[in-house]
Formats: C-alpha cells, structure tokens, sequence
C-alpha cells in the first residue's frame, strides 16, 4: 500500500520517525512522511491509500478530519501520552504487529463516526467529544498542569489532581437536554457528549462507547456522582486504578443542549470557542456522522457492551 505518514515529534517521548518508517517497509508499504510542525495537509493532495498518524489524541483527530475530507481512510501509531483514541479501538501493543493488521484482513476497515455541532459561535466537528464543564475547564487550566511547581508528579498525575479540585468546586446548575426526542433535562455540574471512551487524563465516563456504532453516549454528572467520582480520582491517583460507578448515560444520534449561563465548553482537547465563555444561556446541536470516515485497526475491534 501506499502510506502518507503524519508524525509529531514532539509527541510523548519523541519516537524516532524513521524506526516508523522502517517498521512500515519492512511490512511491504509505500511511505511519504511528513512532520505536524510543518504543512502536513499538502501531502494528502498526493495518492495514498491510507493516512496514518503517529502521536498522541491531538495529532490523531487533526489527520481523521482532514482524511475524511480527502476521502482517505485512516490509521494510528498511538505514541502520546494519553491516547484516549487508540485506546478506544483497541490500537495498544506491538507496533509491528499493528502494522501487519493494516493490510492482513478485508474486516480491517471499518466505519468511524465524527460529530458536528452547531452553536452561538459558529460550527464545528469532533472526533472524541464536545462537553460543557468539568473537562472545558481542565483544558482551560492546562498550563498549570503542563508545568506548575504546584502541582507534583507525572502530567497525568497533576491533571487527574486538577480534576479532582474541579470536581469538588463544580456547581450544579439546571440543564436542558433532548436526546433523540427524550428529555433528559435535570441538574448536572457536568455534561460530555461522547464518540470515544475516554476523556482528558483517561477517564473512562463511557466505557461502553465505540466510534463506529453510530451513537453517542451523552454523560451527565449529578450532585449524587461527585463522591464517586472523587473516590475514583483519589484511587487513579494514589493507587494507579479505581472502578468508576455507573453515571448516568444515554445513546444518541442528535442531542440539542440548552446549558446555563457562562458555561466553559471544549471541542475534542481544546476549548470552543477560545474566548471566555458568554453570561448567557447557550442553545448547542450535535449530530452524530455515522461512518463519515473510515479506519483500519486491528480486525479484533468492537465496542463493549457495558450492562446496565
């Protein structure tokens, strides 16, 4: 195959571009590499049967929204520090072995959904989720977590402590949601609409959630999840694991939001829009693109059914 590979070097601990390379022609590929740091897009103007991305959750959602655009399926070397996407469809392990996956199997491609969502400022798409809150607030405190003699430990380590002083501050506030005709209005201090399972420092809010079923999970946070949630944090924290209780959740394909004044908001891991947020209540629409895009992954890949 011919494969446009898009890497950033300054994901996780710097992967070596060219070990990529060699790893992708020895299983038999065609490869033109370019660097994140650079005009990368030019590249899928040129023939290719596969657009990768090496580098963390960043990186992954700039190449599936500009492969979708050209048409091209996509792939990942997961090499960042979270990689809440890779960890989603099941992309942990061997590289090589990942690498022979692309080509090993007619099941390898499957359907990848995107989100679009319209609201006061403007529109645009997601790959992991958009949410009002908890993790818009996260991101908007990312520079004390990046580096901030504060905060001790790994980045992960200062982002889940963040977290939990978020959690613990958060106000609950009346929200208006309609998913797919149901009215799921109530008091949250958070809500996140989710393609993937994971958010921010691999917080796991829907672990039932898969991006090619053509659903989202909407998770709302209610005054009776803040112990739990903190709980889990402290455990993550402390002990590097921790079981998150059931939050309430429901699947959707169209969710209209009516949030309370002055709500921060994120689109996937940066905050939407980039200016502090309006003293006024803000009316949103998502829609689910069922398989506007495609991937190719390992063919064991499948979403997990959680019961409830």
């Amino acid at each position: 195959m011919k494969i446009t590979l898009i890497h950033n070097p300054g994901a996780g601990a710097g992967q070596d571009v060219n070990a990529l390379v060699q790893l992708i022609t020895e299983a038999g590929h065609h490869v033109r590499h370019g660097s994140t740091k650079d005009d990368w897009q030019k590249l899928l103007q040129k023939p290719a049967d596969l657009v990768v991305a090496a580098g963390g959750d960043g990186t992954v959602r700039r190449v599936a929204l500009a492969a979708a655009e050209h048409g091209l399926p996509f792939a990942v070397i997961p090499i960042g520090t979270a990689n809440n996407i890779a960890k989603t469809i099941g992309l942990l392990g061997d590289a090589s072995e990942l690498i022979e996956t692309w080509s090993a199997s007619p099941r390898a491609k499957q359907p990848f959904d995107l989100g679009e969502v319209t609201a006061p400022w403007g529109m645009g798409r997601f790959v992991e989720s958009v949410g009002g809150g908890l993790i818009a607030d996260l991101i908007d405190n990312e520079d004390e977590v990046a580096a901030d003699a504060r905060l001790l430990g790994h980045e992960t380590d200062r982002a889940l402590h963040l977290v939990s002083e978020l959690v613990s501050e958060a106000e609950v506030r009346p929200w208006k949601i309609i998913a797919d005709g149901k009215d799921l209005s109530g008091d949250y201090f958070a809500i996140e609409v989710l393609n993937i399972r994971f958010v921010g420092p691999n917080l796991p809010l829907a672990p039932g959630a898969f991006p090619g079923d053509g659903l989202f999970d909407v998770v709302m946070l209610r005054q009776r999840d803040r112990k739990p949630l903190l709980d889990y944090l402290e455990k993550r924290m402390h002990l590097a694991s921790g079981h998150l209780p059931e939050l309430r959740c429901s699947r959707a394909r169209e969710i209209e939001i009516v949030a309370p004044p002055g709500v921060r908001w994120h689109l996937d891991d940066k905050n939407w829009p980039k200016e502090p947020p309006a003293p006024r209540r803000a009316r949103l629409k998502v829609t689910c693109l069922q398989g506007a895009s495609t991937f190719v992954a390992a063919p064991h890949t499948e979403r997990v059914e959680v019961k409830k």
